[in-house]
């Protein structure tokens, strides 16, 4: 099988690989998780096209209330967010694990993968609150103080939408770099089952070690998947066009465009999730004995074990 991908264990200890070999292994591991993966891919597709198409339907209704009415909207639309847990849960870290046996050439499947995420399910909860209040809970607090000194001088010229203005670079300065220090937590909670707060120590270590080779890599590959999406989207992006020319009254138009960009978004979701397993595996090689789902601790036959022509050097 020649789309099975190996990582062999760097001889000089970890490094990252050049920016053309992590391309090709992103390539390859993606591809090869495509098939043993597809169950998940298809509950990604409806989950984003079931969100799509309410989103799509209810932006005239939205549009149309008025600023109080919108407010609560985005109020009901903050206590969606939990709903997001079953794609953690079912898709995102599950296919980590998936990825991973590949690269390790470890027979698993996608239903082992979720049955191991969810022995882990309490220390996923622990380390994505952990991350939420590492990533929000600055700015949150730092809007909060904001706005009771904006609220101390009603009559002053400074207003709370001039607060928002000035507040928003501090905080993307500080949110973003935060954001790619936690790039590794949760594959080191589930891949090499560490603890919730340990895995954000490592992954703080391991991206502060090798930011910058780090996100020059992340950019190039962001780079070619939003690449990739803009041209597979043309048909999506055609649709919207023809319903803004017909006044945007044809939601039949509009659903069409999100079964389209739902369709895209599922089939570029493994090698956005290969970009990441590649990376941590380029810095942290499994061990030999680590742990792997369970029930997917069998080798696989020496004839599935077929090496990556695209060697790390």
């Amino acid at each position: 099988m020649d789309d099975q991908v190996t990582l062999p264990r760097p001889a000089s200890g970890p490094s990252l690989p050049p920016v053309s070999t992590y391309l090709r292994s992103v390539l390859a591991l993606g591809k090869a998780s495509i098939a043993p993966g597809f169950p998940a891919l298809v509950f990604l597709y409806f989950y984003r096209l079931g969100m799509g198409i309410y989103l799509a339907l209810s932006m005239d209704r939205v549009q149309s209330l008025d600023e109080a009415s919108q407010r609560a909207l985005a109020g009901a639309a903050l206590v969606q967010i939990p709903a997001y847990i079953p794609v953690l849960v079912l898709i995102y870290m599950p296919f980590l694990l998936l990825q991973d046996g590949i690269l390790r050439g470890v027979a698993t499947t996608l239903g082992r993968s979720v049955r191991s995420v969810l022995e882990r399910m309490f220390a996923f909860l622990v380390c994505a609150f952990a991350q939420l209040l590492i990533v929000v809970g600055p700015p949150f607090l730092l809007f909060a103080g904001a706005g009771l000194l904006v609220r101390s001088i009603p009559t002053g010229p400074v207003t709370w939408s001039h607060a928002i203005v000035l507040l928003i670079f501090p905080c993307l300065i500080y949110v973003l770099p935060m954001l790619l220090l936690l790039w590794f937590a949760f594959p080191a909670l589930v891949l090499d089952r560490r603890g919730p707060f340990q895995s954000i120590r490592v992954s703080f270590g391991l991206v502060a070690s090798h930011f910058g080779g780090i996100l020059v890599r992340l950019i190039v590959v962001l780079f070619f998947i939003v690449l990739a999406a803009v041209v597979l989207s043309f048909p999506a992006e055609i649709l919207q066009v023809a319903a803004a020319a017909a006044g945007g009254d044809h939601p039949l138009l509009r659903v069409a465009a999100v079964v389209w960009s739902s369709a895209v978004s599922a089939f570029l979701f493994p090698f956005v999730m290969a970009s990441l397993v590649v990376l941590y595996r380029a810095l942290v090689p499994a061990a030999a004995g680590s742990a792997v789902p369970a029930g997917a601790a069998d080798a696989a036959p020496e004839a599935h074990r077929v090496s990556s022509p695209f060697q790390f050097e």
